[in-house]
């Protein structure tokens, strides 16, 4: 736009004002703030364009008013934008406000309608947009070259995205890192052949935090507040604030199969480059679990803290039992256990003292979770015949599993190589790469694990059946860290009616051993009424077949069971349990 026309648009001779104009000044990343406007031609600072603005203002003869300045903001819609959307108020406010400068097109607008929709807004309050730098014409011709600027800056934003897209696409598939790394790497600048290549390292200062973060909580013995803490007392920092990580960020952490050496893309799960911090996928699988359980019995640990939370429910109703502070009238404090269904209005269960609930849990450990001498020992026995004659995977079979994970290899890299292309449904994709990789785990695990899964598998039905030797005595002789151990490897419930424990739901393999057990007994019983012989080994054939079993979960056992002569010493000399008492203060 000339001089002149802008003379006769800005200035009104006749009238004899100075012409009033606001400046919008706008940067799409932070690191723009500061740029040097010396070494900045294309006005990518904020510097550069308040020169060229305020430059062009004064050769107007206008006065600026205000400057809206946008740092940061890569929105491609104006509604997105919270410094336009005040200037846009302050123009309809103040009402005798006649032009806004901008440095050009592409910095305002990457979007041809909302350019044509504000530029019809702002001209009926009477105020103009006007560029720094690009001069469009007068009248007709003027307003069609505007027009083309903005589709053009539209297209241009367009096929930058999807040139960027293709490019992050293609750094996955190749297991390069897509934008910020997680805790415990750093985003590093290497180069190369003369060349500056972007890439992930490990941070000296905190990756060692991490497979301690995984192996704690892959004990069962942790909470994310218990797990923060003993980090944070570990000497982990966050990089930029210095503080602790957050119980969120600790979340997500455990949840990140970033650090089992994969990358995502839109969905796609790609094998990284950069070195794995967690190589044991068991070990990752297992803290998944647990982040579950404790997500399915929604213990909070931040307000009252006690053993038996998340593990009580309403026999009557099936509510959840919840943990309550109650002040009495002599001001006494005293802790309760009350039934969620009671709260609604649902169930007349009363209120449990924590002393009173403790006792009926330890009582039902001494009247209900035990096994019979003769039982343990039938078990034990038929357990190393059945394992006697077990062997490792037969030469044919680990042959057939070779050749069939090389197929499964080659199809992985199919589905790939078709991710990384546009057009194709990525769900579809996604589902087919996660079938495969079942399966190539599922393959794996049996070739590595052929000759160690029935030396396991005995070791952890001996290690359950020394646990249900006398729980009830370990349990009672226990303090509260132990009776947590306890109460998390036996059972997922607990149900509650009155004082007593009415029924429980126990983990395997404890559940299928004490159906067995009871099976045991019922068939024992009628061979004593009708004289014929109970046959046993077909009693306990569903749990040495591993019909009640899984792998998992026998594997999950490890870690729970406090069964060593050790531990038992020092639970029944060192550890003696206090209950939680009524406190007067």
């Amino acid at each position: 736009m000339g001089s002149s026309s802008l003379n006769t648009r800005i200035r009104d001779e006749a009238a004899g004002r100075t012409k009033r104009v606001v400046l919008y000044l706008r940067v799409s990343s932070k690191r723009q703030m500061d740029t040097d406007s010396d070494v900045d031609p294309d006005g990518n600072s904020i510097n550069t364009q308040d020169k060229w603005c305020r430059a062009f203002a004064r050769k107007l003869g206008a006065v600026v008013v205000k400057v809206f300045i946008e740092p940061g903001n890569s929105a491609q819609t104006i509604e997105k934008r919270p410094e336009f959307r005040k200037m846009l108020a302050f123009l309809h406010e103040d009402g005798d406000i006649d032009a806004v400068i901008y440095y050009n097109r592409a910095r305002v607008f990457r979007n041809y309608i909302d350019a044509g929709n504000t530029k019809q807004q702002l001209a009926s309050i009477g105020v103009d947009l006007l560029s720094a730098r690009e001069n469009f014409g007068e009248g007709l011709t003027g307003e069609v070259m505007e027009a083309l600027t903005d589709v053009f800056n539209w297209w241009m934003v367009r096929q930058s995205g999807e040139d960027i897209k293709a490019k992050m696409a293609n750094k996955a598939r190749n297991g390069g890192t897509i934008g910020k790394a997680p805790l415990g790497y750093l985003n590093v600048r290497k180069r190369v052949d003369g060349r500056e290549i972007r890439t992930v390292a490990l941070d000296p200062d905190r990756s060692h935090y991490i497979p301690m973060a995984f192996e704690l909580m892959a004990t069962g013995r942790e909470t994310l507040e218990s797990l923060q803490g003993k980090l944070t007392d570990a000497g982990l920092r966050m990089p930029r604030s210095g503080k602790g990580i957050s119980t969120e960020g600790l979340r997500k952490l455990l949840r990140d199969r970033y650090y089992l050496g994969f990358v995502e893309h839109e969905g796609i799960e790609y094998p990284g480059r950069h070195t794995a911090l967690i190589e044991d996928v068991e070990l990752f699988d297992r803290v998944q679990r647990i982040l579950d359980a404790n997500g399915e019995n929604h213990v909070r640990h931040r307000t009252h803290h006690h053993y038996l939370k998340g593990l009580l429910w309403c026999g009557r109703c099936e509510h959840r039992f919840v943990l309550t502070r109650a002040e009495g009238k002599s001001g006494g404090i005293y802790f309760y256990f009350f039934c969620r269904g009671r709260q609604e209005g649902v169930c007349d269960m009363p209120y449990v003292p924590v002393e009173v609930m403790e006792d009926g849990v330890e009582r039902y450990y001494a009247s209900s979770v035990t096994l019979s001498d003769d039982f343990r020992a039938e078990v034990a026995l038929a357990v190393d015949e059945a394992l006697t004659g077990d062997s490792a995977l037969s030469d044919s079979l680990r042959a057939e599993y070779t050749k069939r994970l090389g197929v499964l290899d080659r199809k992985e890299d199919y589905y790939l190589d078709l991710a990384a292309e546009e057009g194709w449904p990525k769900d579809k994709l996604r589902a087919k790469l996660d079938a495969i990789r079942d399966e190539v785990r599922s393959i794996t695990a049996s070739l590595e694990r052929a000759d160690e899964q029935i030396t396991t598998g005995r070791e952890v039905i001996t290690a359950a059946l020394a646990l249900l030797d006398d729980p009830g005595r370990l349990y009672k002789r226990s303090g509260e860290t132990v009776r947590a151990i306890l109460n998390r490897a036996l059972f997922s419930r607990l149900y509650v009616d009155g004082d007593k424990i009415a029924r429980a739901t126990a983990r395997e393999p404890f559940a299928e051993l004490m159906d067995q057990h009871r099976s045991y007994h019922a068939a024992r019983a009628a061979e004593g009424r009708t004289g014929t012989t109970t046959n046993k080994a077909a009693l306990l054939a569903p749990p040495l077949a591993g019909q009640g079993w899984s792998r998992t979960a026998m594997v999950d056992l490890r870690g729970f069971e406090p069964l060593a002569p050790s531990m038992r010493t020092r639970c029944a000399t060192g550890l003696r349990h206090r209950p939680l008492q009524r406190v007067k203060l």
